[in-house]
This record gives structure tokens, C-alpha cells and sequence, in this order.
């Protein structure tokens, strides 16, 4: 099964945001961005890095990994990471704003 799992700076820089993905093989990547703004539109966002860690599957050979990721569960989940990051930076620019 494929997981997910959100990362967050060891500097607490709510501009930098993050997961790890793991597939079926135990192989992980890391997916990671950097942005002064919210990312949107969120769907975009969450289809394009979805379609990055689906992308290391086949450079790198592994269509077993490929196959057995539900790719639309791994994309509803990055979806969300994403809004909790998006949440994440705008309280943190309100925090900044006073």
C-alpha cells in the first residue's frame, strides 16, 4: 500500500512544504516545494505532484509501484497536504501582518 506523510521544516519556514511518499516496494521519495503565497488552484497542484512521484515510478523502473498505487487516493491525499500547508503559511503571514 502507498503512503503519505506530510513534512515540515526543521526551521519551522512555513514557506517551505512537503511529503513522502512510500510505495507497496518500500521505495520513498520526497516531493517538495517552496512558496512565498498559497498554491493554487489546489487541484492543479495536488494532480502535478502526484504525477512527479507517479514519474520517479517509471524513470526509475518500477511499474510493479506504479500499478499498485491508487493514483486518484495518492492525489485526494496530496490535495489535502497541500490545503494544510496552504492553511499553515496564511496563518503564518497573519501572524507576521501584527
Amino acid at each position: 500500500m502507498t503512503t503519505l506523510q506530510r513534512l515540515e521544516s526543521t526551521a519551522n519556514d512555513a514557506t517551505i512544504g512537503g511529503f513522502v511518499v512510500t510505495f507497496p516496494s518500500g521505495c520513498s521519495k520526497v516531493v517538495h516545494w517552496q512558496a512565498a503565497e498559497p498554491i493554487t488552484p489546489l487541484r492543479d497542484a495536488a494532480k502535478k505532484y502526484a504525477a512527479a512521484a507517479l514519474q520517479t515510478c517509471i524513470d526509475e523502473d518500477r511499474r510493479d509501484d506504479a500499478d499498485r498505487t491508487n493514483w486518484a487516493s495518492v492525489t485526494a491525499a496530496v490535495q489535502r497536504i497541500v490545503s494544510d500547508w496552504n492553511d499553515k503559511l496564511r496563518e503564518a503571514q497573519r501572524g507576521n501582518a501584527h
